[in-house]
This record gives C-alpha cells, structure tokens and sequence, in this order.
C-alpha cells in the first residue's frame, strides 16, 4: 500500500475510535471550532497559510487503512493537491448558523485522506472567520489551540514579510516515542494491577446524571435494569447549552489554585463531582471521566496531534470531611491515576465488567470533564461548536480565557434524558459549590447548600 512506516493507533487515538465505533451515527470523531477575528483579512494569503499550516503539522497528513481488521496510520507527504479554502459570506446570523449546522451533521471521511475541512467566513456582522472541522483522531482540543495559534502566526509572517515562525512538533516523532516506551518493560500488567486494586478497595460506583434522580426516565431505569445502565447509544441525539463562570469567581480559584499548588481542572473537576454527587441524594461513589492531556515534554506541548486521555475518576466524597480535605485526597489519588492513564479504554470497562458484573459500557460513560485554556491575541474570539450526536450522556467542555479570565462552558448532553432546564439548573448548583467553597475551604461537604 506505502512504503511509509505505518503504526497502530496510539491509546489517545483508540479513545476517539471506539466512541465513534459505539455511536450510531458516526459523527463523535469531529471536532468542529472556529476563531473569529474583528480586523481585516485576506483570504488568499489565509489559503496559503493553511497550506503551510498542513505542512507544519503532520498530523494533518495522517492517513489512515484498515489492515487485517485492525485500524493503522501513515504520515503522508502529499501538501501539493490541497484544494483551495472555500470563500463563504452571510447577510443574516441565520444563515451563518444554517451552513455551520449542515457542516456540522456531516461524518468527516477520514478512510479516504480527509482529516480537516476548513471554511473561510465573512460574517454577517462583517468580520472573518476561519472555520475548522477537524478528525478527532488526529487532533483534540488542546490540539485545536495550538493549529489556530501556528496559523495566525505565519498569517502574519506572511503579511509582514518574515521568516516564519518554528514550526511545530512531529506528531509522527511522539508516536515513535510512545511506541518505544510501551515497549520497555510489562506497563500493561502494572496499568491493570493499578486499576484491579482501585475498583477492588471500592464499592461499586453510582451513576450520577446532571438531570438529577426524578427524570422519569432515569427512574423507569431504576426499575427495570441495574442501577448505573441509564444511558442511550442508540438514540444519541444531543444539544450544547452556553454557561459561564465569571471573572471574579474564576480570578478567586485561580488564586486558591497558585496559593495551594491545586490544578484548576482538578478543583473544577472535583466541585462539579460534589454538585452532581449532592444532586443525586447524597451519593459518595461516582466515577466521572477526566479528559486530561497527556502532554509531559515541551516537545508534546508544541504538537497539534491528540494526546488527550480519559481517566476514570473514581469520586469519592466523605461528608464529615472539609471540601479542602476531600479535594487534597482526590488529588492525591489523582497523581497515581495519572501515572497510569494510557491504560487503555476498553481494557478498564472489561475490567470493571469482572469485578462489578454490570456492563462497563452503561457505567463508564456517564459525564466527561475537559479544561482548555486558551490564550489567542486581543480582537480574535473562539468557539467550539456541537456536532448532534454523542456516546456520551453529557460532555462539559470548559474553556478557560486567559485574557478575559472567564470560564466559558459548554454542555453537550443527550436529549432523550437531560433538558435545558436541568443543565441550567445544575449550572447554578454548580455556581454555588464554587462560590461556598472558595469562600470557605474549611467548610464540611454536608454544610455546602445547593439552591436555585
């Protein structure tokens, strides 16, 4: 087929494989964002430097094959026969959001060399927009930021005459590195003799929605199937809802999080699991995913390619403990955690499968956590756009903006079983966790009050 080095799919990659692979409609595998900038651009120098954007970034030039059943890769060196950007104007925001939603419900078709579409957009407001839409097996969202980042930066080499700025990293380097490292040693025993005594020391987590215990639904669940099998692959329709966290509160947790050498992903992470945990009646075991980036190096910091991994987070709450005090032992487990996150996926639900005899499926997916920071220059907005389908329930998406210092977050929830109403709900429970606990660290998780 090539003469090129072809590799397996790394565990990152596996992730978004699968989620695709459990999704009815096939669309989970993009990652659709845009960035919008309010001065004047030119588009035909914009082409060239997406040209040169796909260049930089091999991870652009991945191709994929199906070899024996089993999905492989190759980095193409094909930058030649790019197709020109298309050029798009709206007069009406309706319009804009008629094509983005039309782009949006269209599976990428990564089996046949197409791993990004982009789209150049004069807005109806008369500003200028670059529009990506992207494979989710060759980049996510951390990836997302540094792409935007690398094209603006030789968009203004370009217009500037300069030399270009460093391109960078290989992703095709990284997969080398991952490969040589995985095969150094049994990692796998040591991931499934970890993950074995952590759901073995534990009870059996619950299934905590942020729809809360009364949907009738979740209820009729309750009656017919086991407790944690409230989950719907086959009808997995789903809406984003906007929310966000403002500056003053998100200023106060960046404080707590420097003065106590806390990640903000962490204490998001752990305040939304006391929320969600205090909505559901008090529970005290839950397992939420944690989409952490796997970005150890300098060199892994400064590449497009995926390397975001899913950890299950097992949540444990004890009421007669402060919120600090539970948040230092969640961290803490958190380090081990990380140290054996390229555990992969499926291996952890078979797992749980064995030692809970529930379908690891229905528990595992629940609510997924991710944290971006982004930090583009003044007068350019991003955003992050649905595609309608999810394996996931609800998927809570948190971009931190480091000029603004506000918390944009977008919950993307299936439609059968979470409402507008629920996500706006549990929002403001979730406003209110952070507020009393930065306000009070010391308080006990029995004392935090969620009210309308």
């Amino acid at each position: 087929m090539t003469n090129k080095s072809c590799y397996n799919l790394s565990a990152s990659q596996d992730v978004a494989h699968m989620q695709c692979t459990y999704s009815l409609y096939k669309r989970v595998i993009n990652i659709l964002s845009s960035i919008t900038i309010d001065e004047e651009v030119d588009f035909g120098l914009m082409d060239n430097a997406f040209k040169l954007l796909v260049e930089r970034n091999d991870c652009l030039r991945i191709r994929f094959f199906k070899k024996k059943g089993n999905l492989m890769q190759y980095f193409s060196d094909c930058v030649k026969n790019i197709k020109k950007v298309p050029v798009l104007s709206f007069e009406t925001k309706e319009q804009q959001d008629a094509f983005i939603d039309k782009v949006r419900k269209k599976p990428i078709d990564y089996m046949h060399g197409v791993v990004i579409e982009p789209y150049f957009i004069h807005t109806f407001d008369n500003r200028y927009m670059i529009f990506f839409k992207v494979c989710h097996l060759v980049i996510d969202l951390y990836g997302i930021n540094v792409l935007y980042t690398d094209l603006i930066n030789v968009y203004n080499a370009l217009k500037k005459g300069e030399t270009l700025p460093p391109a960078p990293e290989s992703f095709e380097e990284i997969i080398k590195t991952d490969i040589e490292k995985s095969s150094k040693g049994n990692l796998e025993e040591k991931h499934l003799e970890y993950f074995t005594d952590l759901l073995t020391n534990n009870p059996e987590p619950f299934y905590a929605g942020i729809h809360g215990p009364d949907n009738p639904i979740w209820q009729k669940q309750l009656k017919k199937h086991h407790r944690g099998m409230p989950i719907f692959l086959v009808h997995n329709s789903t809406k984003t809802y906007r929310h966000k966290i403002g500056k003053d509160l998100v200023e106060k947790m960046l404080t707590y999080c420097q003065n106590n050498q806390c990640s903000p992903a962490n204490l998001l992470f752990y305040a939304s699991s006391v929320a969600c945990a205090k909505l559901n009646g008090n529970i005290k075991n839950t397992i939420p995913i944690g989409l952490y980036n796997c970005r150890n190096s300098v060199q892994e910091k400064r590449c497009a390619g995926i390397k975001v991994q899913s950890a299950a987070c097992y949540t444990k709450i004890d009421y007669n403990l402060s919120f600090e005090e539970n948040l230092k032992a969640f961290s803490i487990a958190q380090i081990g955690l990380y140290r054996h996150v390229k555990f992969k996926d499926r291996d952890f639900e078979a797992l749980m499968h064995n030692i809970y005899r529930s379908s690891p499926l229905l528990i595992y997916y629940s609510i997924a956590y991710s944290l971006l920071s982004v930090d583009l220059p003044e007068g350019v907005e991003f955003n992050l756009y649905t595609n309608g389908n999810s394996a996931l329930p609800a998927y809570v998406i948190q971009v931190l903006d480091a000029k603004t210092k506000e918390i944009d977050m977008a919950y993307d929830v299936q439609t059968k079983i979470t409402s507008e109403e629920d996500v706006s709900n549990f929002h403001t429970y979730y406003l209110n966790v952070l507020k009393q606990v930065l306000d009070d660290p010391d308080i006990k998780v029995s004392d935090i009050q969620l009210s309308l």
